[in-house]
Parts: structure tokens; C-alpha cells; sequence
């Protein structure tokens, strides 16, 4: 008998198994088109991403799932730790298995499982449990495709006010929040032929070479898109909070948090400059700001 009542509960629904849930369609090229686009990949390249394995899954507006689906809930357990106050959610780590590349106009399917629940951790944003879903992909045999593990911490914030979660940093991405630091926004470039490149990977997508070096880029940049996030919300943020993707002037896009006095303002296609800063010591994401026109 566990001293923890509520993991208890959690853990009755592991090894549950929900599915077949099916795609609204078929793999498309339209859609490979714009995933590679968004990527910054070239977008006549005929092969699908192995990485898109689970946009085809994706459900409609509101849930809805195709005709002939399962459409129970397969997430209930969320509902449990929302209920025990346990609102604050956080993507820790995805990991994906590929059986074989997918082929335009074939319509997959794919099942869930609640895989493991974590005993009550505490964390830097507060108390809360690990809980990892499992995504099994199949094709229209009926034989799989590939998986996905994708691990949510859910916690019960206990600060009034805490810091900006921390990037997550890796052998591949170092360089970047350390230029941070240093005030240098920098980009990945491939020494054999020259391709800038962001995120940071280890191998060229053009050449696959992995020798590469830095090039230090100026900030400046086109509004390519944004969103204003209004939930879920972290207490740290102030809402809504604006997120764009800038299409840099040295050729490449990066994701990051738009200065919160433009966000009445902004619209596709604005002139925007990032700024560094370095608040309290801790790493941050750049900031863009809307450049004044004129």
C-alpha cells in the first residue's frame, strides 16, 4: 500500500489501452510541403519527415476524431490531477521509433496507452508527478509504423512568482545559450557548403556533414508569424503572452518571445531586432522587438 492516495488512483490507469483513433487523412503533399517549409527544408523534396509522424494523428477542433474511432477519453488521468490541483504542465522529453517511411496518400492510425506514472517528485516549479503517454502508429495492414513516447511533468505551481523555466541544453545546442551570455546571437553553419541552420542539429540536412562552425547574426529580422498564447498559463509570464517566428536577415527563422509592449501592435511582416539580456544571471531566449517604421 502506497503512502500517496492520489498516485494510487493515477496508477490504475496504466497499461490502458485506447484506439485505433484514425487520421482525418491521408499523408498529403500539401502538407509535407509546409511542414519542410516551416523547417526551413527544401519544399519539392518528395520524401516524408519521419519527425511528422504524429501531425497526421492530430485531432479536429474540439477532440473530434473520424468516423469508426475510439473517442474515449485518453487522457482522463490529466482530468484526476487537474482535480487534486495539479494545473501546471510541462513537455519534458519526446521520443520517437521509426518501423518505415511514410508514403503520400496512405492513412495511418494509432492507439494510446498511458505507459508509467512517476511517484510524487519536486520539482523547481513544484510538486508533481511524471506521466508518460505511448503513441503506436500503424498502417492500413494493421502493422506498425513507429511510436512515440512523450513525457508530461503536471505540477502544482507553489510560487508566487517564479523565474522563466530554463532552456533544456544538449551537446548540440550549448554554443547557443552560451553566445547568449556572451551577447552574441549566434548561428550554426556548415563549413563544407555553407548552409545556416537553426535549431542547431548535429549533421547538415544539405550536405550531412558534421563539421560546422558560427556565424554571430545581427538580430535583425522579418515578422514570419506569431501567436499571442493565452493558456495554459505559467505564473512566471504575463498574458497574452506574444511568441513569433522571425525569418532572420542571414536566411534562417527562430522561434522566440516578442516584447510584450508591441503585442496590440503587431502584424505579419514587421521589421523586428532582438535583444539580449540576461535577467538575474539566468539564460533566456532572445527578445524581439517591433523596429518603429520610418
Amino acid at each position: 500500500m502506497t503512502a500517496d492516495p492520489l498516485l494510487e488512483e493515477l496508477r490504475i490507469h496504466v497499461g490502458r489501452k485506447f484506439g485505433p483513433i484514425y487520421a482525418w487523412d491521408p499523408v498529403n503533399d500539401p502538407m509535407v510541403r509546409q511542414w519542410r517549409e516551416a523547417l526551413g527544408f527544401a519544399p519539392n523534396a518528395a520524401q516524408v519527415p519521419a519527425t511528422m509522424l504524429p501531425v497526421w494523428l492530430m485531432p479536429g477542433i474540439g477532440g473530434r476524431v473520424p468516423a469508426g474511432s475510439d473517442d474515449r477519453d485518453h487522457r482522463a488521468i490529466m482530468k484526476i490531477l487537474e482535480r487534486e490541483g495539479f494545473h501546471g504542465i510541462l513537455g519534458t522529453n519526446c521520443e520517437q521509433e521509426y518501423a518505415r517511411p511514410l508514403k503520400i496518400g496512405e492513412r495511418i492510425s494509432s492507439t494510446y496507452e498511458l505507459a508509467t506514472v512517476s511517484d510524487r517528485k519536486t520539482t523547481k516549479f513544484g510538486p508533481g508527478y511524471f506521466v508518460t503517454f505511448l503513441q503506436t502508429f500503424y498502417d492500413a495492414d494493421g502493422e506498425p509504423v513507429g511510436s512515440m513516447h512523450l513525457r508530461i511533468l503536471r505540477f502544482k505551481s507553489v510560487a508566487a512568482q517564479p523565474a522563466p523555466p530554463q532552456p533544456s541544453m544538449s551537446q548540440d545546442t550549448s554554443f547557443f545559450w552560451e553566445g547568449l551570455r556572451e551577447k552574441r546571437l549566434l548561428i550554426q553553419r556548415c563549413t563544407q557548403c555553407g548552409l545556416l541552420r537553426h535549431p542547431p542539429g548535429p549533421a547538415c540536412e544539405a550536405c550531412h556533414s558534421f563539421d560546422w562552425d558560427t556565424v554571430t547574426a545581427s538580430g535583425a529580422g522579418e515578422l514570419y508569424s506569431f501567436v499571442l498564447v493565452h493558456t495554459p498559463q505559467y505564473p512566471a509570464f504575463d498574458y497574452p503572452h506574444p511568441v513569433g517566428l522571425v525569418a532572420l536577415d542571414e536566411g534562417v527563422r527562430m522561434i522566440a518571445p516578442l516584447a510584450r509592449e508591441d503585442r496590440n501592435a503587431l502584424k505579419i511582416g514587421d521589421r523586428m531586432q532582438a535583444i539580449l539580456c540576461e535577467p538575474d544571471g539566468a539564460d533566456r531566449l532572445p527578445v524581439f522587438h517591433r523596429v518603429a517604421e520610418g
